[in-house]
């Protein structure tokens, strides 16, 4: 029985455009932040000016670790709104649009199985989980592997639960993408739900005959787009960056981070629970409509010791994905978030065809605490005289300042306690819910958000540091232990493409003043650069120091006159 709302289209509306507004929020106030931000938006920018689309360059270095899509899609984004937006905002934007891509594939995947309310449920709980608003408003590749991963999802659904085979060279190309926008990964995100499709089809082939013919034939049309498409890539990237690139994207960054070998960041091997406490953080406020999913199923289950379609499908795909990324050996909460929208489809699944007794005490709690954080951060700037006066100066005085996002965020809250007060009733407490949650996120991407950015912001840092060095010593300067956060920031804020130096023999050759090339170094250490250290057997002097805002010391060096 299918449950009826007073307003449920005036609900839907106010929850869409909500979570819009959530979409859009904060994506030009702010610096590139640390840790991927300014390398993913400087390997965007060096990409837009020089036009190489087949090998990503950071600072004029190849850069293999991830293949070409994003970085292209931001690219072209740079090219057609740079001018106008900025540079960061472009960027940010095509993170934007692969994210209302996400939504939307949600919402059809949700509608095939449970009609149009599940979809739209599906798609404004994803759109306000944490884990959903953190990770679409960076800078990240991630956001095309989430979209290209769910599109294909979406196109094999299709096939198998609406007999539409003509959806399966889609579903290639969509295939193709996930993996030029990340590699291995990304495939084998999509066949762990496919694989599901396809088992719970053969279970049912005795009672649904197929045409097999035609059941292969497209079929192998769809693996032969993903393999045209991405075959070339990978020949384009062999025969443009030879063997020695070839193989750095593949066995380092594809094979090595699977299985833990290569010498890269995130390397967490064991943690079995790490993605399960990733589900939990990624899925607030809605993570008990998720854990409630999953225990009326296996309740369910163990009672009649059976599972609908839609259900054992989902049960793979969600399940199955947190176990892959279980067993690989590359760790970070990010990687979780291609797998996030079946948690929001299994989170509006429990609301259907009526929410739950204990949910709508739920959702009063979290809408109380919403009101508590929202009128904290409205009025804060009425109690900041009473904060300590050893704040840097630049942040007392932000925050001391009630501006026109304050009065905004005020007249917010009370159109929603005009709606919590004279409509609840006409309202389901899911809607009620969303609505509140986008506002919580609409007020901390504003002033707190903003707050972050005057200690995160790295460029004026940057442009100070730079303005410090003679333009005429720029070309002779080469980087030591400058890490790929360095470099994209003096590329992208300054153009300055800085050589990285690796052989001891050479630095030490460039201090003495022995190397034709480079006489000084620029070098990046979290630590104080002191005289004897593993890397310097010459004496040397600092020129320059800095400090960053996300706590990296710079230092320019030259060696001592003798």
């Amino acid at each position: 029985m299918q449950r009826v709302l007073t307003k449920p289209y005036t609900a839907c509306l106010i929850s869409i455009l909500a979570v819009i507004a959530v979409c859009f929020t904060g994506i030009s106030s702010r610096d590139l932040w640390t840790p991927d931000e300014p390398r993913v938006a400087a390997i965007s920018l060096e990409m837009a000016q020089d036009g190489n689309f087949i090998i990503p360059h950071l600072a004029g270095e190849p850069f293999v670790e991830k293949p070409p899509l994003y970085f292209a899609a931001s690219a072209l984004m740079l090219k057609s709104l740079g001018t106008i937006t900025g540079k960061t905002t472009a960027i940010r934007l095509t993170t934007v649009l692969f994210g209302l891509g996400v939504l939307l594939i949600t919402f059809l995947i949700a509608r095939i199985f449970g009609g149009s309310e599940a979809g739209i449920l599906a798609m404004i709980i994803l759109a306000t989980m944490e884990g959903f608003v953190k990770n679409f408003h960076w800078i990240r590749v991630d956001a095309a592997l989430a979209f290209f991963v769910i599109a294909s999802i979406w196109c094999f659904v299709k096939v198998y639960y609406e007999d539409k085979l003509e959806f399966c060279p889609l579903g290639g190309l969509f295939l193709a993408g996930s993996f030029l926008s990340k590699g291995l990964i990304g495939p084998v995100f999509v066949a762990i739900p496919w694989s599901g499709l396809f088992i719970i089809r053969l279970l049912q082939h005795k009672h649904n005959k197929i045409n097999i013919k035609r059941f292969v034939f497209y079929h192998l049309a769809s693996l032969l787009i993903f393999a045209g498409i991405s075959g070339l890539w990978m020949l384009l990237l062999y025969n443009k960056g030879g063997k020695s690139i070839w193989d750095e994207w593949f066995w380092v960054n594809q094979v090595g981070r699977l299985t833990g070998t290569a010498h890269k960041g995130h390397i967490k091997p064991g943690r079995p629970f790490y993605y399960i406490i990733k589900l939990i953080e990624y899925g607030m406020p809605w993570t008990p409509l998720i854990i409630f999913w999953l225990v009326s199923r296996t309740i369910g289950f163990i009672k009649s010791k059976s599972l609908s379609r839609k259900n054992l499908f989902l049960c793979i795909w969600g399940i199955g994905s947190i176990l892959f990324l279980t067993m690989a050996a590359t760790k970070r909460g990010m990687y979780f978030f291609p797998a996030l929208p079946v948690f929001a489809i299994m989170a509006a699944a429990s609301l259907k065809p009526e929410s739950p007794e204990w949910f709508k005490k739920y959702s009063d709690f979290w809408i109380l605490i919403c009101f508590v954080i929202i009128t904290s951060i409205i009025f804060f700037p009425l109690f900041a005289i009473f904060l300590p006066d050893t704040l840097p100066g630049y942040i007392n005085e932000f925050m001391r300042t009630f501006g026109y996002y304050n009065f905004f965020l005020c007249a917010g809250l009370i159109i929603f306690i005009v709606l919590i007060f004279r409509h609840r009733r006409k309202f389901a407490p899911e809607y009620l819910m969303a609505a509140v949650t986008s506002l919580l996120y609409l007020s901390i991407l504003g002033y707190p958000v903003q707050i972050i950015d005057t200690k995160k912001g790295m460029e004026s840092d940057i442009r100070n540091f730079v303005l410090k060095i003679p333009e005429s010593r720029r070309a002779r300067i080469a980087g030591v232990n400058l890490s790929e956060t360095m470099s994209g920031c003096f590329y992208y804020y300054s153009g300055w493409k800085i050589p990285k130096i690796r052989d001891k023999k050479r630095i030490n050759d460039i201090l003495s003043g022995l190397d034709g090339t480079y006489d000084s170094i620029l070098m990046d250490r979290r630590r104080a650069v002191k005289n004897g250290s593993e890397l310097f057997e010459v004496p040397y002097h600092i020129i320059a120091k800095i400090m960053t805002g996300h706590k990296r010391r710079l230092f320019w060096v030259e060696g001592l006159k003798p």
